[in-house]
Formats: structure tokens, C-alpha cells, sequence
């Protein structure tokens, strides 16, 4: 790998995260992100040039990057192009330090959006490695006996939706949990969200993510398509992970899609109309997007060869893809 200097106060907070670690970047254009890691998840991206078929589920590997300890500099190690970054300062999520100053640089999932609507889903069981000290393990069983973790191998970690431009009120019963941004226009729900839910009503998380709004025609169309999108998406990475013999604690699927109605529309019709096998020479031009789905935070993640399948992991899987099911149902009937 080469490795290049870049001015590290150029990066900007990154703001379509719903869930995860503080101190998240991004580059001028968003197309980036530049998070936190430990050396084991840049082992883990690394290793994916020997399982190309889970590769495709997961943000594109960009390479790492270290921060010096003023923060005015930065060294990325890349195979290859360059990150354009915008004028400014370094911003920290919620305004917490750093804890490492090694970062992994990977794509932005939710690049190519206008509003993204984004859903983080924390899978397993078990959600500590066997590196984890007693204490640790001890409190993050108790979350997962408290939540649908323990119960669905899932929870919800985070949700960002979409409420348009003069976002409503928060109603009283979500009021610990769901903070308004009103510049943008978005309710951003917080990790408490989730673990309110138990295995019953967990339905309901999935509606407010997939119905955020009046449900009109626009938007019942809207849900049936993200639907079925997400659908085949988590069983095509549900059949890739039961192919491998891997332990991924603490992972976590990623659903996005466009948040904004007016916008989706466009968008269809804009992917219509565009023609992949056309060579323009404009390798800059990105398509907007419909919908996406990653798996993502691999930081507890290893390959185990002789140990089977990850069931911790899959369980959440199967869990999520029902529900999805159960949903795409109610919108045909």
C-alpha cells in the first residue's frame, strides 16, 4: 500500500449514522466514511479478497487511516485514488474524543441519497467476543436478556427517518427516546429505542422505520418495493453467512432507503432512464439510490475454520427476514 498525507482538519462529523461509536468522518462529498477501528477489523476488511461473495454485503474496503496526536495531520494507507475533503475542522459526533487514532476508511452506505432513511439492526445472542473481560460480558448478557437480542438473536441499535421539511412534534411516549432535527427534517430515535421492545411489539419498530409518514398511496407503494428489497437482501446474506465458518459478534445489518417520497419517485424514474452500458468517460457520475442493505461494525469479527456456521448471528438474520416477510404481506392484502 502506498500512504499519502492528508490534512485531517478537512474531515467533517458524519451525520446519517444511526447507531455506533462517537467520533465518526466524513470527506467533502460524504461518499466516505473515516471511523474508529481496532487493528482486528482492518485484519477482517482484509481478508475479504478470499470471500468475494460476502465482500459485495459489505461497504467497500477504502483503506485506514491514522491521526497524529494534535489531529492536524493524517497518514491513509490506500491501494489506490485519494479522499477529497471539504474546508473546515475536525467535528466529533456529539462532541466526545477520540479514542483511537487508528480509522478505517470505508464507503458510505448511505451515499447517493437525498434523505436516507437508515435502520440499524445489532444481531446475536451473545454480543461479547471471547477477548471480552467478565464485567463486559456480564453487562452485555444483561442487555441481551432485556431486549428482543436475546429473544429474536436482534435489536434495534438505531433509527434515523425522515418526517419532512417541518418535522412533527414528538408524541409524550417517545419523548426518552427520539430527539428532532429540524434543520433536516429527520427523527433521530436513540439506542434506548430499541430496547424498550420486546418480542411481541417489535413489529412496531419495523413500521415507524418503514411508515414514517401519512401512509398514502406514494408511500404504501413505496413500503411494498423497500419491502421486497430488503427481503431478498438479508436472505441472500443470510444463505453467504451460512456458507462460512466465522464468528461475527456485535455486527449489525444496515437498511436504508430513500426518505424522501418526492424523491423515490425521481429516483425510479431517473434508473429507468439511465443506461449502464453507455461509455461516456464520466466515471464520476452516481446514480442515486432506492434502497440498500450492508452488513457493517465488524471490529469482533474472525474467521473459524472447523466450527460451523455463525448461529449467533444467524439467528438474527432469520428473525429479521420474518418479520420482513410479515410486513410484506400486510402491504399486499
Amino acid at each position: 500500500m502506498a500512504t499519502k498525507e492528508y490534512d485531517a482538519s478537512k474531515l467533517q462529523a458524519f451525520g446519517d449514522a444511526a447507531a455506533g461509536h462517537e467520533g465518526v468522518l466524513s470527506d467533502a462529498s460524504g461518499s466516505v466514511v473515516v471511523k474508529p477501528c481496532t487493528a482486528s477489523e482492518i485484519a477482517f476488511y482484509e481478508s475479504l479478497s478470499s470471500h468475494p461473495d460476502l465482500a459485495i454485503h459489505l461497504p467497500t474496503f477504502m483503506g485506514q487511516l491514522s491521526f497524529s496526536a494534535d489531529q492536524a495531520t493524517a497518514t491513509e494507507a490506500v491501494e489506490s485514488g485519494t479522499i477529497e475533503t471539504a474546508d473546515g475542522t475536525i467535528e466529533r459526533l456529539h462532541g466526545k474524543k477520540l479514542s483511537t487514532d487508528l480509522h478505517i476508511v470505508l464507503e458510505s452506505i448511505t451515499h447517493g441519497f437525498k434523505k436516507p432513511n437508515v435502520l440499524d439492526l445489532k444481531l446475536g445472542a451473545q454480543l461479547w467476543d471471547d477477548a471480552a473481560k467478565p464485567e463486559k460480558r456480564a453487562r452485555l448478557d444483561a442487555v441481551s436478556q432485556e431486549t428482543t437480542s436475546g429473544s429474536l438473536g436482534f435489536r434495534i441499535a438505531g433509527m434515523r427517518t425522515y418526517k419532512g421539511a417541518s418535522a412533527p412534534n414528538v408524541p409524550e411516549d417517545l419523548k426518552d427516546f427520539v430527539q428532532v432535527d429540524t434543520e433536516d427534517g429527520y427523527w433521530v430515535y436513540n439506542k434506548m429505542y430499541g430496547r424498550k421492545f420486546s418480542t411481541e411489539d417489535i413489529h412496531n419498530g419495523f413500521t415507524s422505520y418503514i411508515f414514517p409518514g401519512e401512509n398514502t398511496e406514494a408511500e404504501l407503494d413505496r413500503a411494498r418495493e423497500i419491502l421486497a428489497y430488503f427481503l431478498g437482501e438479508v436472505k441472500d446474506i443470510q444463505e453467504v453467512i451460512e456458507s462460512k465458518e466465522s464468528r461475527m459478534y456485535s455486527a449489525s445489518i444496515l437498511l436504508v432507503y430513500e426518505g424522501d417520497v418526492d424523491e423515490y419517485a425521481n429516483t425510479k424514474q431517473k434508473l429507468r432512464s439511465a443506461h449502464p452500458d453507455d461509455e461516456d468517460g464520466d466515471e464520476e457520475t452516481i446514480l442515486p439510490k432506492l434502497a440498500e442493505v450492508r452488513m457493517i461494525d465488524f471490529a469482533h469479527a474472525t474467521w473459524t475454520p472447523g466450527q460451523g456456521p455463525d448461529e449467533n448471528a444467524l439467528q438474527g438474520m432469520r428473525s429479521t427476514a420474518k418479520i420482513l416477510k410479515e410486513l410484506l404481506d400486510k402491504t399486499q392484502d
